[in-house]
């Protein structure tokens, strides 16, 4: 029986084989091999599926145009990163062309105009380009980075009227590079410095030179300056300047290099325009070592001298008198922007080091601060250990410069980590962009405080001026990312994670994350992956074992989520996430009595932890012991953040669920009503239809299920395991959206 749908399709085409194969019969095939392993990978790395080969090419069809689009230009990017490492012979190129239409759907193929239209756009892109209808564009043009330009209005062969086609400005293309010439020069990267020391050992006063370069220069009016952490990943890099000013968009670059010989210093410096690559300026400074910080304040002002309309910025005041300080702030701050528990441990250690050279260096307690905060907030040490010993290390930053910018950001951040005070939060993180305006941690930390009261648009617009300061910061992409996912947005959560994945592959979190973005996709293959990648890398990564357990429960594999659970205990028995997952397992298989048991050492170590309070709460509801549910969601109710609506939300959810247990109808209508207000909050479907399942009122909880399939809700991806949807486990209408998810296999497995 035929099916219609609306579909994203793909066709590509690799250009010139026809003509090779005349030529070169092996090297043709070794290439189409190539080509096509290419685009198997990533056509399944985005959720595509490849309905037929095309002899040099492929027809795929995407779930969304999103979908659609990041794979074309993931396939031109590989391939165009393939060519040039390759002797001109072995180059091949690629035509795309994309559309989103109806097909007819027979014997595993797909007919109609949607196949026709994409076939006709595709010779239109041009070697190594993508071409699109405007039906497709439209639905994509404000998720991507990659502008389109219109190809005007064309008329298709077999087609009555024309169609408008546009093409995708890809980055490396002619066009995509022409707009980097107007890029203003004010925006500027300062490229690490070279160590040309007879010492290799010298290397951190180079890395701290191109610190304090960019520190100094980023308080200048009007100057945009590119963060450290995105810079640092051209150190040592052969790159063309034009290259890396295209990849980080900005007009100028300051390059230079350090050569210290015992207690003598030489500075060299240049400033090059980044569209034609001339030099701006250029500088010498012989020094002595002790004067290096009077050396940075002016090569910062010769710079800035030399970009027309800034101003040129007072002196800069000395962060300490101590170099040995000095050096161990550098130091910590290159360990802390690394995230990883090690990591935070040696910064720690070096801003201790830093403070003990010279007890009035602020940025160093500063970076104390920031160093326990992250520590709490990523679960390293518990926050009521940690939280006091940042706000001390902040109070004494601020009382030695109350004009650090650093220390403001630092105290803004606390405030939301340890007393959800998201007014005086956003007011600190505020005041210190007024005082930096490129301090781009200072937007990344404001967008957790617009996230977590739920102002959206300001949440992404803060951290996308976060990672216009610091493109290749890993933390923030996967800071977004989380954002995101919370949004209806999995798609671009997924591609800012794969950006993080490129940047620090080995950072624990990110395939986790990874993971987590393909389940809400429904992309389970892609899941599987991602975990698998992340796991290869890294046998130990107790963040990605933890995501494995609930996808191969959620997949239908109790017995692989049990292993792979006492894997990731015997790696870190002591670990409260690893007693969150324990938890979390029992409770998905009905052990109430032991969840609970796993649960309360979690609080135990975490008092905070709200979540954990709800999910004992929940073991409560299904014991039947509605009393103690009732006293573990009061606690949970009296923390802070329960007043914010994504938290807010989760809390109304399951005081419905206790209400209807214990028969409560006029508090059932409540909890709805105050879950169908939060909506901007796509887990609201999923949370109607967990009040209403537990009320009995199935055909209402079903099509609160409908609305959630609509818009991918996140929650879907924990519902399979959800012991609070055994009542409706066995209903035929569950069955078939489970099997629309890939997941029909969990809908008969017994607690």
């Amino acid at each position: 029986m035929d099916e219609r749908q609306l579909v994203a399709l793909m066709l590509t085409d690799m250009v010139g084989y026809s003509r090779l194969s005349q030529v070169d019969e092996a090297r043709a095939l070794r290439l189409l091999e190539e080509h096509n392993q290419g685009i198997r990978d990533s056509v399944q790395a985005h959720g595509g599926r490849a309905i037929k080969g095309t002899g040099d090419g492929f027809l795929v069809e995407f779930p969304s145009a999103l979908q659609a689009v990041s794979c074309a230009v993931d396939i031109q990017r590989r391939f165009h990163d393939r060519n040039r490492g390759v002797e001109e012979t072995e180059r091949f190129e690629v035509r795309i062309g994309l559309h989103l239409g109806d097909v007819v759907r027979r014997d595993g193929d797909v007919f109609g105009d949607g196949v026709n239209i994409t076939a006709r756009i595709e010779p239109l892109a041009g070697p190594g380009g993508i071409s699109t209808s405007a039906a497709l564009r439209d639905q994509v043009w404000n998720k991507i980075k990659q502008p389109f330009v219109s190809l005007g209005p064309q008329k298709l062969k077999n087609l009555e009227a024309p169609i408008e086609v546009f093409r995708v400005v890809l980055p490396w293309s002619e066009a995509g590079q022409a707009p980097a010439a107007k890029v203003d020069r004010t925006r500027l990267a300062v490229l690490p410095l070279g160590n040309v020391s007879p010492d290799p050992d010298d290397e951190y006063f180079a890395d701290g030179m191109t610190e304090e370069l960019i520190y100094t220069l980023s308080k200048v009016p009007g100057l945009k300056v590119i963060a450290q952490t995105s810079v640092m990943g051209y150190k040592g890099n052969a790159k063309p300047v034009r290259e890396i000013a295209r990849e980080l968009s900005v007009g100028a670059v300051l390059e230079g290099s350090v050569r210290k010989a015992g207690e003598r210093l030489r500075i060299t410096v240049q400033l090059i325009d980044a569209a034609s690559e001339e030099h701006l300026w250029a500088g010498r400074y012989d020094r002595e070592l002790a004067d290096v910080f009077e050396i940075q304040s002016e090569i910062a002002q010769n710079v800035a001298g030399e970009l027309k309309g800034v101003l040129v910025a007072g002196a800069t005041q000395r962060p300490t008198e101590s170099l040995d300080a000095y050096k161990e702030y550098l130091k910590g701050r290159q360990f802390w922007a690394r995230r990883t528990k090690t990591s935070l441990y040696k910064a720690l250690e070096h801003f201790e080091a830093a403070v003990g050279a010279d007890p009035g260096f602020a940025k160093a307690y500063s970076g104390l601060a920031d160093t326990y905060t992250v520590m709490g907030n990523h679960g390293i040490e518990s926050p009521s250990a940690v939280h006091p010993k940042a706000r001390k290390a902040v109070e004494e930053a601020l009382r030695l410069d109350p004009s650090l910018a650093e220390a403001h950001a630092s105290l803004g951040i606390l405030l939301l980590e340890s007393d959800r005070n998201v007014a005086k939060a956003e007011e600190e993180l505020r005041h210190a962009i007024e005082l930096n305006p490129n301090y781009a941690q200072a937007y990344h930390w404001l967008g957790l405080v617009y996230d977590f009261g739920n102002r959206e648009t300001e949440a992404k617009e803060a951290m996308e001026r976060a990672l216009e300061l610091d493109p290749l910061a890993h933390i923030t992409h996967i800071a977004y990312a989380d954002m995101l996912l919370e949004s209806e947005d999995a798609e671009l959560a997924k591609a800012h994670l794969l950006r993080a994945r490129d940047l620090e592959p080995d950072f624990p979190g990110v395939a986790a994350g990874l993971a987590w973005a393909e389940m809400v996709l429904w992309n389970w293959c892609g899941a599987e992956d991602a975990l698998e990648i992340g796991l290869h890398r890294n046998p130990n990564n107790t963040a990605a074992l933890g995501v494995k357990v609930h996808l191969s429960f959620v997949l239908g594999d109790r017995s692989a989520a049990r292993a792979t659970l006492e894997k990731a205990e015997g790696i870190d028995p002591d670990s409260p996430d690893i007693w969150t997952q324990r938890g979390l397992f029992e409770y998905q298989i009905g052990r109430t009595d032991e969840a609970v048991r796993w649960l309360e050492r979690v609080v135990e170590a975490h008092p905070e932890d709200v979540f954990s309070a709800i999910r004992i709460a929940n073991c409560y509801v299904l014991a039947g012991k509605f009393a103690e549910a009732r006293r573990w969601m009061e606690k949970a109710e009296s923390r802070p953040e329960a007043a914010f609506s994504k938290l807010r939300l989760i809390l109304d959810t399951f005081w419905g669920v206790l209400a209807a247990r214990e028969g409560r109808q006029e508090d059932v209508e409540r909890s709805l009503a105050a879950v169908g207000a939060a909506r901007s909050n796509p887990r609201r479907h999923c949370g109607a239809a967990l009040i209403l399942i537990s009320a009995g009122r199935t055909e209402e909880a079903f099509a609160e299920l409908e609305q959630a399939m609509a818009i991918h809700d996140p929650w879907l991806v924990e519902l399979p395991a959800e012991p609070l949807v055994d009542p409706i486990r066995s209903h035929p209408r569950l069955q078939q959206m489970l099997e629309v998810m890939g997941l029909g296999c969990v809908v008969s497995t017994p607690r």
